[in-house]
């Protein structure tokens, strides 16, 4: 959508339609003009040089040929005259020669004439002529070529001379005598005097090394000049070359500085070339005063058409004020004023009147959209939307349709929302309530298991403190069985020292009742060996009856020591397996206090264990109860929410119930 800047105080004035056509305009005339005279100007430069170009190589080519004419001329009749048969004559008397070349003489104007032998030394001729013609380039030229020659302009006796010369045969073809005719040098000077080059231009001829030997002021030809000395620059010198090829062309040189014009053409029959040059600046007076003129009549131009489109700006202007005058008090909204028709022209009148039908449309449609919305503030969404919408105000008809079908579509759907935001709502209600409710009963619930778990807390101290003791009194009673087992350990090695002992003392008495049998059988050998002594062995046989008495003493005495011994054995071998049991005994009391030990480690471990699940439980127990009682804070908020929202839905069936819909 286009926005119309306002223009803060800050901002420059607006121009009026009458200045922007005069600016314009005036601006496109004077571009127009500078244009133009820029083009007049390369163009009339162009041409300029163009036709002055095709001017000068005119002109060089000729004037060439005008001094080539007369130089045949002048050599035609010095051909002429060497033709006449008297030159071949034998025996010819000097006076005779001398008449014959003053005849010469007086036909054509020379200014001398003279016979000049083959070492160049007069022979005979004009008495102005000179003695000896040696070192003259046209001799030099007489004695290469053997041939009519024409020699540079020279000036001799105060004149300046033009000289040809021609050999002179005799009968058998060999060379008589050269004769020299010398022309004045005005019938080259004529040729260059009249080639109208401008103020300052320049007419040279010059021979074969870039020498002038003929120039228009002749008052310079005294002097010895080069072209390549006078004006030796590089591009000069290419220009030089060319022209000293006997070449026929025009082009741009700077003589001096000064920008110049040089054409050049071959004089024909010699080897010089015509060299005529002029400044540029000498042909561009014309070419500045017709730009002048062209300014000056742009200017009047100029001048004529700002005065015509002020009065053209001023119809137009005045024209469109009316239309203007009325548009701004159509974008202030007023739609009653009537416009003013304009007839000076049949734009402005085509503009009043599509203006005037304008207006009439604008505010029949503003009528109509005006009703429309009327309606349609006051809840009427079933209307239609009434009058004719031409062009693009068409566009309008059909977006407040669409707008109106749109409306009574959304209408509905809040209708039909606001009906599944009452049932949701009441239905969140019951849910909100309910949560609420089971909130109150898991928060009651998680209280009653935390007073628990708080008992079975405490319990599980208590218990895990008996378990210390108990683990306390076991390891006490290990180390007394240790201890028992350790006594028990000493006396069966006792025991069994005793054993062993017996075992000796039974295999000693076992021992001495052996020796007891021997000395008894040996006392009763020895009575048998006394009583057959006799006499003799009276006191052998009471030595042998005491022996065996004591043998029967001994045999008595181990008798009860080995009633004694068998039965000490047998109170030992009780002994020993007593103590054996008891060792047992120990060992089995031992295992069972290590095994109560490790119940009562175990026992403390789990007591530990079941002291962290405990803890753990509480915690999440907590943890639950901090969620029961959000979610009762939730309940409660979206019980609220839940009432705020049934309001809200009544009074959105209240706004719906009082729009109009269509069916």
């Amino acid at each position: 959508m286009r926005t119309s800047k306002i223009a803060g105080s800050g901002e420059p004035s607006k121009r009026s339609i009458k200045q922007i056509i005069i600016r314009y305009v005036t601006q496109l005339s004077i571009s127009l003009g500078v244009i133009l005279v820029i083009l007049m100007i390369a163009a009339s430069l162009r041409s300029t040089s163009s036709v002055l170009r095709d001017n000068l190589r005119i002109t060089a080519r000729i004037s060439a040929q005008n001094i080539s004419s007369n130089i045949h001329l002048l050599v035609d009749r010095m051909d002429n005259m060497a033709q006449k048969p008297e030159w071949f004559g034998a025996g010819m008397a000097e006076t005779d020669m001398q008449q014959l070349i003053d005849q010469c003489e007086e036909r054509v104007e020379f200014v001398w004439i003279a016979a000049y032998d083959t070492a160049g030394t007069k022979l005979y001729g004009d008495s102005d002529a000179p003695s000896s013609i040696a070192g003259k380039d046209y001799y030099d030229y007489l004695i290469r070529t053997q041939n009519l020659t024409v020699g540079r302009p020279e000036r001799y006796n105060g004149l300046w001379q033009l000289s040809v010369g021609i050999p002179i045969l005799n009968g058998d073809g060999d060379i008589s005598f050269y004769l020299i005719g010398s022309y004045k040098y005005d019938m080259l000077n004529d040729v260059l005097s009249n080639i109208n080059i401008g103020a300052r231009g320049i007419a040279y001829i010059v021979d074969g090394e870039g020498n002038i030997i003929a120039d228009k002021n002749m008052a310079d030809m005294e002097q010895a000049r080069n072209l390549y000395e006078m004006y030796g620059s590089g591009g000069n010198r290419r220009a030089f070359d060319d022209m000293l090829d006997l070449r026929t062309d025009v082009t741009a040189v700077f003589l001096k500085g000064v920008h110049h014009y040089m054409a050049y053409s071959p004089i024909a029959g010699t080897n010089w070339t015509l060299v005529i040059a002029a400044p540029g600046a000498d042909f561009m007076g014309t070419l500045v005063w017709s730009v002048v003129l062209s300014i000056l009549a742009i200017i009047g131009l100029q001048v004529y058409t700002t005065k015509r489109t002020v009065r053209i700006a001023d119809q137009i202007s005045g024209s469109l004020s009316h239309a203007t005058d009325r548009l701004a008090l159509l974008a202030a909204g007023n739609l009653r004023e009537e416009v003013v028709f304009a007839d000076n022209n049949q734009e402005a009148e085509v503009l009043t009147s599509a203006l005037s039908s304008t207006v009439a449309s604008l505010s029949t449609y503003i009528d109509n959209i005006t009703g429309y919305l009327g309606r349609l503030s006051s809840g009427d969404y079933s209307m239609q939307v009434e009058g004719v919408f031409d062009g693009d105000f068409a566009a309008i008809r059909e977006s407040m349709v669409l707008i109106t079908d749109a409306l009574n579509q959304t209408m509905h759907r809040i209708q039909q929302a606001s009906d599944a935001v009452r049932s949701n709502s009441s239905e969140t209600t019951a849910y909100a309530k309910k949560l609420y409710d089971g909130s109150l009963e898991q928060s009651d619930a998680l209280n009653r298991l935390t007073g628990k778990m708080e008992l079975i807390t405490d319990k599980t101290d208590e218990i895990d403190g008996n378990a210390q003791r108990v683990k306390e009194s076991a390891g006490a009673a290990k180390e007394r069985v240790d201890e028992g087992q350790r006594q028990m350990g000493d006396m069966l090695e006792m025991m069994d020292s005793i054993h062993r002992d017996m075992q000796e003392i039974i295999t000693i008495s076992q021992l001495i009742e052996d020796i007891s049998s021997q000395t008894s059988l040996l006392s009763l050998n020895a009575s048998i060996e006394a009583a057959r002594a006799g006499d003799a062995g009276k006191g052998f046989a009471v030595v042998a009856q005491e022996i065996g008495q004591l043998a029967q003493q001994t045999a008595a005495a181990l008798e009860k020591t080995s009633a004694i011994i068998g039965k000490a054995n047998v109170s030992i071998d009780q002994g020993m397996r007593a103590a054996q049991d008891t060792a047992d005994s120990f060992r089995k009391v031992s295992q069972a206090t290590n095994e109560f030990t490790e119940i009562s480690d175990n026992l403390i471990q789990i007591t530990m264990q079941q002291k962290e699940a405990i803890d753990m439980a509480s915690q999440e127990v907590r943890t639950v109860l901090s969620i029961a009682d959000t979610n009762q804070q939730f309940a409660r908020e979206t019980d609220e929410t839940a009432a705020v929202s049934m309001k809200q839905v009544e009074e959105l069936e209240q706004i719906v119930s009082m729009v109009k819909l269509r069916v």
